[in-house]
C-alpha cells in the first residue's frame, strides 16, 4: 500500500472514530445512563421495600422512565419520535408538582414509552423517517434541535419547582395539616439531602447542555460532541448517593417530614 493510500485509510479510520464518539457521548448518553439506573435503583428489594411503606415515591419511576426516553431520542432524529419524548417531558412538571396521582402520571409514562419504542422500531426497519421527505431541510433540522431542547428544559425544571414552589411552601402545608395541597400526591422533601443535592446539579446539566447547543448548533459536519454534559449528569448521580450517605449518618431515613425533625431535635 502506497503511503498516499495508507494515509487516505487512516483519515478515513480517524473520520469513523470521530463520528463514533459523536453518536456515543454527549446529553444522550447520560440522560439514558441516568434513566437506567434510576429505575433499577427504585426497582431493587430496599426500594420496594421502601415503596410499600411511602408509596408517593413511585414518581421517581416516572422520572427515570422519562430520562430514558429523553436520552433514546438525542440517537434518533427523528420529528415524530422527539415529539413523543417532550410530550413525555411534559409530564415531568405535572408529576414534580404533586398535581395528580403518581400512580396515573407512571403510568402514562410508561405507555408514551412503549409508543416512542414503537415509533423507533418503525423507523429504523423502514430505514426512512416519518415527515422527513416532506419537509424542507432547514425546518426538520429546526425541529429535530428545537424539540430536544424544550425538553431538556423541562428536565431542568423539576429541579426549578422543588426549589421555589414545593420547598418554601412545604412547612406551611405541614402545620395546616397532612396531606393537604400538593402533598396529597407528593411526599415532603425538605429534608431529603439526596433530592437537594441531585437537582441543584441537574439544573447545572441543563445549563451546561444549553451551551453545548448552542456551541455545536445544527453540527451538519457531524462534529464530535462535547463531554462536559454527560460529566455532570455523572456527577448528579454520586452526589445523590453522597447525599443518602449524609442523611443516613445524620437522622436516618425514620423521620417523614421537617416538623418531626425540629420536633424531635427539641426534645
Amino acid at each position: 500500500m502506497s503511503s498516499e493510500n495508507k494515509e487516505q485509510t487512516n483519515l478515513e479510520e480517524s473520520k469513523q472514530k470521530e463520528r463514533t464518539r459523536n453518536r456515543l457521548v454527549g446529553p444522550g448518553l447520560g440522560l439514558v445512563a441516568l434513566g437506567i439506573i434510576y429505575f433499577i435503583w427504585y426497582i431493587m428489594p430496599f426500594s420496594i421495600s421502601f415503596l410499600e411503606g411511602k408509596p408517593l415515591y413511585i414518581h421517581n419511576w416516572g422520572y427515570s422512565i422519562c430520562y430514558l426516553t429523553i436520552g433514546l431520542a438525542w440517537y434518533h432524529k427523528s420529528i415524530v419520535a422527539r415529539v413523543i419524548a417532550l410530550i413525555q417531558a411534559s409530564y415531568l412538571p405535572i408529576l414534580a408538582s404533586g398535581s395528580v396521582d403518581p400512580f396515573i402520571m407512571v403510568l402514562i409514562i410508561f405507555i408514551t414509552l412503549a409508543v416512542f419504542g414503537v415509533v423507533v422500531i418503525i423507523e429504523r426497519s423502514r430505514e426512512n423517517f416519518y415527515f422527513k421527505e416532506r419537509l424542507q431541510k432547514r425546518t426538520w433540522e429546526w425541529l429535530n434541535l428545537h424539540l430536544l431542547v424544550v425538553s431538556w428544559f423541562l428536565i431542568i425544571h423539576v429541579g426549578f419547582l422543588f426549589l421555589v414552589v414545593r420547598t418554601p411552601t412545604e412547612i406551611s402545608l405541614l402545620e395546616v395539616g397532612y396531606p393537604v395541597g400538593w402533598l396529597i400526591y407528593y411526599p415532603p422533601e425538605i429534608i431529603e439531602i439526596s433530592t437537594w443535592m441531585f437537582d441543584i446539579t441537574m439544573i447545572t446539566w441543563g445549563i451546561v447542555a444549553f451551551y453545548e447547543r448552542f456551541k455545536m448548533g445544527y453540527n451538519f459536519q457531524n462534529k464530535p460532541w462535547p463531554r462536559w454534559s454527560f460529566w455532570v449528569i455523572v456527577i448528579a448521580m454520586i452526589l445523590g448517593i453522597v447525599g443518602l450517605i449524609i442523611q443516613a449518618l445524620t437522622y436516618g431515613f425514620q423521620v417523614n417530614n421537617i416538623l418531626d425533625l425540629l420536633n424531635n431535635a427539641s426534645s
